[in-house]
């Protein structure tokens, strides 16, 4: 009599995160990971969850933190706090992000948009993200700030090698982390310049704010200062010009949906239902890193404290379980349960911002334009895993 087969134990399906060729064609390679298992295992140790439902409760669930930060990323220490340090540093930092604060921009943000869509179809042929998405998210925040514009364009300089630091640090090369060291170094001192001259003259900014908050030793720490404005510009102007940048490429890709958009944005801004697909069509962030804190199962899979775990929000964000027809492009949709500004005690505090910004900048593209046509070709960026975005947008703009 033969011996009963000794049980098979299951293969986990393998995901990989960081592979550079994931920014040519992500959502078909999340489809397949996401319709063979809620949970791959990924580089790393990591574990990768795939479906809507498991990274919305995940990103929800405080078992799942950051853990002790360290170097170098440092720098953006306020993105990776847990409780309790979190809660009343976001409370203070929420205060420029107020409904009645981010309305209050309205004005300003439209004159921006203008300003630069004047030039823009001056010229015709202009690159999107360069000659718009950029120049308005980064004249905005450092607006908040009360920064020169001359010292704009250096700022740009030191986002891509500090934006690695978005990844965790077990997934950055010597010469990522060596290059990430000398432009956040830079950057610190940057800041800490700024710092001194405001204290010495404080203006009606959040800058001067946020000063004022850290010298009164009430909530604010001292050391915690220079992390969260390092936070709020960086992140602040990178991840709104992709938003951009994304829905523009979106929005010409399908001609229809173009139309449809245009037809509505008549008040200079997109509608709600519109700005929530592109935002859950193409997000600017498409994974997000935790590490358990805390003993917790996701999809059955246990995790014990310590496992590196990734978020696919882009994936999510095209599940079919939630979205119907997720990869088709859908301005009517709703609802649209998108998780592109995350969710929990960490969704983006910039959300209300970014989403002023990009409806004011899309609806009057398309309001101020008769057509917009593509005019060269478009590369997504491979700076980093977490964020998505075009090195560029050529195209022919006609004015209404």
């Amino acid at each position: 009599m033969n011996p009963a087969p000794a049980p098979q134990l299951a293969v986990r399906p393998y995901f990989d995160p960081f592979d550079p060729g994931l920014h040519l064609d992500p959502y078909s390679r999340y489809a397949a990971a996401r319709e063979t298992a809620a949970v791959c295992e990924g580089p790393h140790g990591l574990m990768v969850v795939t479906r809507h439902a498991e990274v919305s409760r995940a990103l929800r669930d405080n078992r799942l933190g950051h853990g002790p930060l360290t170097a170098p990323n440092r720098i953006f220490s306020f993105l990776g706090m847990d409780p309790p340090d979190h809660a009343p540093l976001r409370r203070i930092a929420a205060r420029f992000f107020s409904p009645s604060a981010i309305s209050a921009l309205t004005p300003e943000i439209t004159a921006v948009v203008d300003d630069l869509l004047d030039a823009a179809l001056a010229k015709q042929h202009v690159d999107l993200l360069e000659d718009f998405a950029y120049p308005l998210s980064l004249r905005v925040v450092c607006g908040l700030f009360a920064l020169p514009v001359q010292e704009q364009p250096w700022i740009r300089e030191q986002t891509p090698p500090i934006a690695r630091l978005l990844d965790p640090p077990y997934a950055l090369t010597e010469h990522d982390r060596a290059a990430a060291h000398a432009a956040a170094g830079g950057f610190v001192a940057y800041l800490h310049r700024k710092i001194n001259h405001r204290r010495r003259h404080p203006g009606a900014d959040a800058l001067s704010t946020l000063i004022a908050e850290a010298d009164s030793g009430s909530t604010l720490a001292r050391h915690d200062l220079l992390p969260m404005c390092a936070l709020l510009l960086m992140a602040g102007y990178e991840t709104t010009a992709n938003i951009i940048t994304n829905s523009a490429l979106a929005l010409l890709r399908h001609p229809d949906q173009l139309a449809t958009a245009r037809s509505r944005a008549g008040s200079g801004q997109l509608d709600s239902n519109a700005l929530n697909e592109l935002l859950r069509y193409d997000s600017s962030i498409q994974i997000t890193f935790r590490t358990v804190q805390q003993p917790t199962v996701i999809a059955g899979t246990p995790l014990h404290e310590g496992t590196p775990v990734a978020l696919l929000i882009g994936s999510a964000n095209h599940d079919p379980r939630v979205f119907a027809r997720p990869d088709q492009l859908d301005v009517d949709r709703a609802p649209n349960p998108h998780l592109s500004f995350g969710a929990g005690i960490h969704y983006c505090l910039g959300a209300p911002l970014a989403r002023l910004e990009a409806s004011v900048a899309l609806g009057r593209l398309l309001t101020r334009t008769r057509s917009i046509e593509l005019s060269g070709a478009v590369r997504h960026k491979d700076i980093t895993a977490t964020i998505r975005g075009v090195t560029a947008l050529p195209v022919t703009l006609t004015a209404a």
